[in-house]
């Protein structure tokens, strides 16, 4: 019981902080990114990414069985594939902004 408590206050806090995280992106997507901005994401924004990439293969393959019968086994493999490789690689570095939101940053 006290694990979901402090999984529960782990999701609530993250929440709380999403609001200003958003506003950051705006605020970020008008001016060049920092060397901190930078720094931060070359050591945790770009290695999340590729976990991400990681962690949303496999939960393709395990999906396969249900996505092929319903055909919707390409918007499954753009948005567990596609989009964090694209996030991972083709975004600019210290620019949180994502690529769809903008597209001409990533091209």
């Amino acid at each position: 019981m006290r694990a979901w408590k402090s999984l529960l206050l782990g999701v609530l806090a993250l929440t709380i902080m999403a609001g200003p995280v958003l506003a950051y992106d705006q605020e970020q997507s008008r001016r060049d990114p920092s060397s901190g901005e930078m720094f931060v994401d070359a050591l945790f924004g770009r290695p999340l990414g590729l976990l991400a990439m990681g962690l949303g293969t496999v939960a393709f393959v395990v999906s396969l069985p249900f996505t092929i019968p319903s055909h919707s086994t390409g918007e499954a493999a753009k948005t567990l594939i596609q989009q964090p490789t694209t996030h991972t690689f083709k975004r600019p570095l210290g620019r949180f902004v994502s690529c769809q939101e903008q597209p001409d940053f990533c091209k």
